[in-house]
C-alpha cells in the first residue's frame, strides 16, 4: 500500500531540512528593503495593506515567491505585534473581544496556508476583489460610516458573526493575503460598530494572530530568509510604532481617507498583477 504524505508531514520534513536561503543581498539592497519595510509598516499599522509595498520589494530582488511570502510574514509579524501593543496601550482595545476572536483568525490563517498547497488562488482572488470594490464604494457613499463609536458591548449574534468572519478573513490571509487588514477593519466597522479608530486597533490584533499562524507554517517548510527577514522586522516594528502613534493622534479624519486610498491600491494590485 502506498502512503501519501500529508502536507503537515511534508511540513515537518521541511523543518528538518530547510530549503536554501534567497539570493545574495548586497548591503544597499538590504537598505532599500529595510526602508520599504518601514513605510509598509507605517501604513499597515493603521489600515493594513503594507504587503503591497514590502512583498513586491522582495520579489523585485529575485526572491522565489514562497521565500518572499515567508520572509515578508516574519517581518509583518513583528510589525503587527508592535502595532497591537501600541493600540492596546492607547486604550482603544476591548480586550475580552479581541482575545476571544484571536483563535478564529489564527486557525483560519493556518488552514489557508495549508490549503493553498492544493488549490489555485484565482477563485478566492476574484471573490476578494468583488468584496473590496463593494466595501470601498460603501465607505465612500456612507459619509458618516465609521465616524462614531456605536459599540454597546459584546452580544451573542454580533460576536458569532465576527468569529465567523475572523475565521474566513484569517483563511484568506494564509491563502492569498493582500487586503487582510482592510477586510478586518471593515468587519469591525460593520459588525461591532466601532469607529475607524477602534476598528483599526482591533484589526491589528487579529492581523498579528493570522500573521503568526501563517509564519509558523512557512518557517516549518523552510520558506523564511532570516538574514533579511530580521532586519526588515526591526524596521517594520519601528514603522508600526510611528504609524500607530500617528493613527491614534489624528483619528478618524485621517484613517478613513487612508483606508480608501490603500484599498484602492490593493485592488489595483489584485486586478493588474
Amino acid at each position: 500500500m502506498t502512503v501519501v504524505p500529508s502536507p503537515l508531514d511534508s511540513a515537518a520534513h521541511g523543518f528538518k531540512r530547510p530549503q536554501p536561503v534567497g539570493p545574495r543581498v548586497e548591503w544597499w539592497i538590504l537598505a532599500i528593503l529595510v526602508l520599504a519595510a518601514f513605510l509598509a509598516a507605517f501604513v499597515d499599522s493603521i489600515v493594513g495593506g503594507g504587503g503591497v509595498i514590502s512583498l513586491p520589494a522582495l520579489l523585485a530582488v529575485d526572491y522565489p515567491v514562497h521565500l518572499a511570502l515567508g520572509t515578508n510574514k516574519l517581518a509583518a509579524t513583528g510589525a503587527s505585534s508592535m502595532a497591537a501593543v501600541r493600540w492596546t496601550q492607547g486604550g482603544h482595545i476591548v480586550l475580552p473581544l479581541a482575545l476571544a476572536l484571536i483563535p478564529f483568525a489564527g486557525v483560519g490563517s493556518f488552514l489557508g496556508a495549508v490549503t493553498v498547497l492544493f488549490f489555485q488562488a484565482e477563485f478566492v482572488r476574484t471573490l476578494v476583489i468583488t468584496v473590496m470594490v463593494v466595501m470601498t464604494i460603501y465607505v465612500l457613499v456612507r459619509k458618516k460610516f465609521g465616524r462614531e463609536d456605536r459599540f454597546t458591548g459584546i452580544r451573542l449574534w454580533p460576536f458569532a458573526a465576527a468569529a465567523g468572519l475572523s475565521l474566513a478573513i484569517g483563511f484568506y490571509d494564509g491563502f492569498l493575503g493582500p487586503g487582510t487588514g482592510s477586510l478586518l477593519l471593515f468587519m469591525f466597522l460593520g459588525v461591532t460598530r466601532f469607529d475607524f479608530l477602534r476598528a483599526a486597533g482591533h484589526g491589528r490584533i487579529l492581523n498579528f494572530a493570522s500573521n503568526l499562524a501563517a509564519l509558523a507554517l512557512f518557517a516549518i517548510r523552510g520558506h523564511v530568509d532570516y538574514a533579511v527577514g530580521f532586519p526588515m522586522m526591526l524596521s517594520m516594528m519601528a514603522g508600526a510604532y510611528v504609524g500607530s502613534h500617528f493613527g491614534m493622534r489624528h483619528g478618524t479624519k485621517w484613517i478613513k481617507p487612508l483606508f480608501v486610498a490603500m484599498t484602492s491600491v490593493i485592488l489595483l494590485r489584485l486586478v493588474v498583477f
